[in-house]
């Protein structure tokens, strides 16, 4: 069987089969995303108006923080203009999410149909947000629509470079074991790059004739760098997509001449999917029918705007006007695409540096912050990597240090331990402030060894 044929029995049969016994109603708003991208930039307007609509009605009758704030600064949910309504609230930032998140979840959905999920951290300490069922359906049916984009049919093969190990139960790791299945995916771990045993693994995965790649920038930019020292081709794969960092010009130009395929950037986060995405033609358009995207002057500063985000289909966390940390700025004019939603310039704000082990092994910096996700002990954290061995966590307790701290730090220290059998030590000291970088920027990870690989 050629692989055209393959790729169409697999998305006609074995794919919609899948998620219909997982109960999984991604593909039924497959076809609903894809007409939007048709959509003139009045139909989108309006799209957002009802939904602003929507959530407002949602949040003053079931969410006890947005009640409140909605007569704080007189929001009438039922006002004739939804977005000069939306106007009268003032920037909810990322303090405040940590502050109030348990009075930030609606409360007409039961349990079941909501998932708490923490940011990365990327641009700060992680937050934690709750998300419906159905929004975390819709951003997967976004992947969908992302492959259209990069040219990519349902049912082709794909290779990822993303977290897959460390911090995830063992229902998470099953359930992703059968979407990789049922997707065609072969994932690299991110966490776990080894030059001395990926070589082979390139190789096997090359001749298996993977259509596009995804994952981490720094991460895709190691795979690229191993496969031009062993002299890998990938000749099967047409697109890569890139995300969760910013990616720089010289990574851009490694991916495209290693892959030899264009190189499309996504912008999106734990706490709000799916954001933006380059097109074809390298402009960044923003999905205006699934988020209302404000761009606020940086004080001080000369054209540098915050990202204010407000996502429209999460009815379990309403995050209205959220300042996420990172900083864009909008395009004017049309794209040559022919696509109509807004444009806006390539993200910047988060920095992860990966460590590295005295043999080699490359450790992406998300894997150090996950371990913070859900705790709050502590107002903000940093790992340092001084030497191959040694690794300094900084950490500024909430409140006072006591038995709790202590007994979470070492928990993070026997795991880290473990995960890379003695490799790192970590030793930890409390402060009252981690610095910032000159440009303001929270790193929650630096390698003094290995800057940004």
């Amino acid at each position: 069987m050629d692989e055209q044929t393959r790729t169409a029995l697999h998305a006609k049969y074995v794919i919609p089969a899948a998620y219909r016994l997982l109960g999984d109603r991604r593909l039924r708003l497959v076809a609903a995303l894809m007409e939007r991208d048709s959509w003139t930039r009045e139909q989108a307007r309006a799209h957002q108006a009802g939904r602003l609509e929507w959530l407002f009605d949602i949040a003053a009758r079931h969410n006890p923080y947005w009640s409140a704030e909605f007569q704080k600064h007189g929001l009438n949910p039922r006002g004739s203009d939804p977005f000069a309504e939306l106007a009268k609230l003032p920037v909810l930032t990322k303090d405040e999410v940590r502050a109030n998140w348990r009075q930030m979840r609606s409360m007409h959905l039961p349990d079941f149909a909501t998932i708490l999920d923490t940011s990365s951290g990327s641009t700060g300490m992680p937050i934690t947000v709750h998300h419906s069922r159905t929004y975390r359906e819709l951003h997967a049916a976004m992947m969908y629509r992302v492959r259209a984009w990069m040219g990519l049919r349902t049912g082709e093969p794909i290779l990822t470079v993303r977290a897959d190990s460390g911090h995830m139960t063992l229902k998470k790791k099953l359930l992703r074991a059968m979407r990789k299945r049922v997707e065609r995916e072969t994932l690299i771990d991110a966490f776990r790059l080894n030059p001395a045993t990926l070589k082979r693994r390139l190789a096997r995965i090359s001749a298996d004739g993977p259509a596009a790649i995804f994952g981490y920038v720094t991460a895709v930019a190691t795979i690229a760098r191993l496969s031009r020292q062993h002299d890998i081709s990938w000749p099967s794969v047409r697109a890569v997509a890139t995300s969760s960092e910013p990616l720089r010009e010289a990574d851009r130009a490694l991916l495209c001449e290693t892959f030899g395929a264009r190189v499309f950037d996504r912008y999106g986060s734990r706490e709000v999917l799916s954001i933006s995405m380059e097109c074809d033609h390298g402009s960044h358009h923003i999905f205006a029918d699934c988020n209302v995207v404000e761009f606020e002057p940086v004080p001080g500063s000369t054209g540098l705007h915050h990202v204010v985000v407000t996502p429209l289909d999460n009815d379990a966390m309403p995050m209205f006007r959220y300042r996420n940390g990172d900083t864009a700025s909008a395009v004017a004019g049309a794209c040559a695409c022919g696509r109509t939603s807004p444009l806006m310039t390539a993200c910047e704000g988060r920095v992860c540096n990966n460590f590295v082990t005295r043999d080699g092994r490359l450790v992406h910096g998300v894997y150090f912050a996950f371990f913070f996700n859900y705790c709050e002990l502590f107002r903000s954290f940093q790992f340092r990597q001084t030497s191959h061995e040694n690794i300094d966590l900084l950490v500024v307790p909430e409140g006072r240090y006591g038995p709790d701290h202590e007994a979470f730090l070492e928990r993070c220290r026997r795991r880290i331990r473990e995960d890379y059998n003695g490799a790192f030590q970590v030793h930890t000291r409390i402060v009252d402030e981690i610095p910032r970088t000159q440009t303001g920027k929270h790193l929650y990870t630096i390698s003094d060894v290995l800057r940004n690989v």
